[in-house]
């Protein structure tokens, strides 16, 4: 059985406008000035980008954005990097909820 996500999709982003063309017109000029040049670099908004693609586990995402941290220059280097930031940061997440059961069993506890 082929996978659920099929790499060829990717070229087929720009179809998920054909149905509601005004919000895809929307969507789409808010998703490229999101993504300008601004306070933070081009390449750094790349690797925002990267790292929440995996973060929220898209593989299509995960497709482009390294295709376009490659293309602006960034190195397996850079991109391992920022997954290290984001897997410690994931697990940082994990740890803090602990406080909420740490508050239940104290609770429980009285």
């Amino acid at each position: 059985m082929a996978g659920y996500f099929d790499d060829k999709d990717l070229a087929h982003f720009g179809a998920m406008g054909e149905h509601a063309p005004e919000l895809w017109k929307k969507f789409m000029e808010y998703y490229s000035a999101a993504f300008e040049e601004g306070q933070l670099s081009k390449r750094e908004k790349l690797l925002l980008g990267f790292v929440v693609a995996h973060s929220e586990k898209c593989p299509y995402c995960i497709d482009s954005y390294t295709q376009q941290a490659l293309a602006h220059g960034l190195t397996m280097e850079h991109l391992t990097e920022a997954l290290h930031c984001a897997a410690s940061l994931k697990a940082g997440i994990t740890m803090a909820h602990g406080l909420v059961t740490r508050n239940i069993v104290n609770k429980k506890s009285m």
